[in-house]
């Protein structure tokens, strides 16, 4: 999401609604600022104190200041004092949207080229900016003059209402010519890094110098930036091979490549089939895969003017119980229940959705809806082998169809299950990730300390913050200190509950915060299916595989007395730790 400040929830204000809306829509090559109170002081153009409700930037097309206005928007024009008077329902709009936003162009880009590094030669960094204003109630400009605000220069309610036109329409305004510039748009420069830290800790109102998680969490995505075009090239030279498996270390970016390769598949008109154990991962892959699958498709038809010839084949995501579930209903199995939850889902569920196939597979029109001409496994060190052969049988071509196998051994939490030894699976060839680029480097180097798991990073990852330990008693304590945490990483590293993620080493029935009172924080247990918006979720350990956040505070760690139990707790401890992008915590028990 390119929300970087968000809505203010209280806003009563139908148009910041509606903008808002749209701008969670738009790609992470945009940022966005809602309801920003911009204080700074220019050299050329002097102080500045203004509240703006949202603006846009993106490296290519530069920023766009917008002001919202809900209702029925009207003028009239004033004989006696010869200007025109604004209206918003009863209500006089004083000063006029034009003006609001219009004055705070010139000192708002002055002032960046203050704070911005020089470029080369010498010459300051510019930032094209522009202005627009929202009206989300009207469908037309009738009754306000286009020489006080231009229609190039409205969004309407048409306008936010499609994500697609709304991009459209925002990158319109953006890139308008100007008669002052010889009718052609204003300049904006591609920002360096710094300069773009500096740009965004402006805006964050953290001042010039970048804050040190900001830091990290851009550096973060300079990083998989290029480790994921890397992968991209890796998976592209294997793409003739119809079946591998990929071995990769956490945080080496091994779902990225699944969404990735669920694209590639599609845009030659396969259907994919994608699973993993992970009901979270599920929801959160199908997220990516859609969206890059609805991004790649607008870009087709932006270059071509429609589809390019592109067929796109469907890409269905869901967690291997979701699937077996699906599969079972469609032909109508009866599924035999021992009354044992964990071999309903291990044995009995799994028996079935082969039973199911086998049904569905005698005809011709079920079997082109329930199967597929690729799958791909995601997090396969949690399948059993016998769910291994269960999902490749959703192939149209069992021994030429596409097969794609995700895994890493050093996660694996189920010592039952030995998906990766499944004789299929042993036969693919392997390609290796063996670094990775979601965690710095004080994360990895604890991780080593602390499990015996040696992982690597890529060179260019941050060193980062020295991961924070702390000790409690009882479960009290640690929920004291748990909010305490939360507060701190709130107030001085500027973090919002949606970037902090706590991370149990046991299950919401067993976790010492089972109780834990705080309007802030939320369990996310079995029948979530996605991480709770807006607080700060705690997730069981064996529930959080293939997700991160900024920050992680890995909680309800209790060394086990038993040396039979070591080495499985170790690998959990692996999971939470390496699930930190920036910041980690670690509450022991004393």
């Amino acid at each position: 999401m390119p929300i970087r400040i968000t809505i203010n929830p209280n806003s009563d204000s139908s148009a910041e609604w509606a903008i808002f809306h749209m701008a969670e829509t738009l790609g992470p090559a945009w940022d966005v600022w809602m309801n920003r109170h911009l204080v700074f002081n220019s050299r050329a153009c002097g102080a500045m104190n203004r509240e703006v409700d949202c603006i846009l930037y993106h490296r290519e097309y530069g920023m766009l200041i917008v002001e919202c206005k809900g209702g029925k928007i009207w003028t009239r024009y004033n004989e006696k004092s010869k200007a025109t008077e604004w209206f918003s329902g009863n209500n006089p709009l004083v000063p006029p949207p034009s003006e609001q936003v219009g004055s705070l162009i010139s000192p708002l880009h002055e002032y960046m080229k203050e704070i911005l590094e020089p470029a080369r030669e010498g010459k300051m960094r510019k930032v094209r900016v522009q202005w627009a204003v929202c009206f989300s109630d009207m469908d037309s400009m009738e009754g306000i003059p286009g020489s006080e605000i231009p229609r190039k220069r409205a969004l309407l309610r048409p306008d936010v209402l499609n994500a697609k036109r709304f991009e459209k329409r925002i990158i319109e305004i953006l890139e308008t010519p100007v008669q002052a510039n010889g009718n052609m748009p204003f300049m904006n420069e591609y920002l360096d890094e710094d300069s773009l830290f500096r740009l965004r800790n402006f805006l964050d109102g953290q001042g010039e110098k970048p804050d040190a998680a900001e830091i990290i969490k851009s550096s973060y995505e300079n990083c998989f930036q290029e480790a994921t075009e890397m992968q991209q090239m890796m998976m592209e030279s294997i793409s003739r091979n119809p079946r591998m498996r990929i071995e990769g270390v956490a945080g080496s970016g091994k779902s990225h490549m699944v969404v990735w390769d669920a694209l590639r598949l599609s845009r030659i008109g396969k259907n994919v089939a994608i699973a993993c154990y992970n009901d979270l991962l599920a929801t959160e892959l199908k997220h990516d895969v859609d969206k890059v699958i609805s991004k790649d498709r607008i870009g087709v038809e932006k270059k071509y003017a429609q589809d390019g010839g592109v067929s796109y084949g469907r890409v269905d995501v869901l967690a291997y119980s979701e699937w077996c579930e699906k599969y079972v209903r469609a032909a109508k199995v009866k599924v035999a229940k021992s009354g044992d939850r964990s071999l309903y889902f291990d044995k009995e569920l799994p028996q079935a959705f082969v039973k199911a196939q086998k049904i569905l597979a005698k005809d011709k029109k079920t079997r082109e809806k329930f199967f597929y001409d690729a799958v791909i496994i995601d997090e396969g060190q949690d399948f059993a082998s016998e769910w291994v052969d269960s999902f490749l049988g959703l192939l149209h071509n069992e021994e030429h169809g596409t097969v794609r196998f995700f895994y890493d051994p050093a996660q694996r939490l189920y010592a039952s299950r030995n998906g990766i030894d499944n004789a299929q699976v042993e036969k693919m060839p392997v390609m290796v990730l063996n670094r990775g680029f979601r965690s710095t480097k004080r994360i990895l180097e604890w991780v080593r300390k602390n499990t015996g798991f040696r992982l690597q990073a890529f060179d260019n990852i941050v060193l980062g913050e020295a991961v924070k330990e702390m000790q409690y008693r009882d479960g009290a304590e640690q929920a004291q200190m748990l909010r305490a945490r939360i507060d701190e990483l709130m107030k001085k590293k500027h973090l919002s509950v949606s970037d902090i993620l706590v991370v149990s080493m046991k299950s919401d029935k067993s976790s010492a915060l089972k109780g834990i009172s705080d309007d802030r924080i939320v369990w996310n247990a079995g029948g979530d299916k996605t991480l709770i918006k807006d607080k700060v979720n705690i997730v069981s350990v064996y529930r959080i595989k293939g997700l991160d956040s900024t920050a992680v505070i890995l909680t309800d760690i209790e060394e086990p007395a038993e040396a039979s139990r070591h080495e499985d707790w170790k690998r959990c401890l692996l999971v939470g730790a390496t699930r930190a992008k920036s910041l980690l915590t670690v509450f022991r028990k004393k």
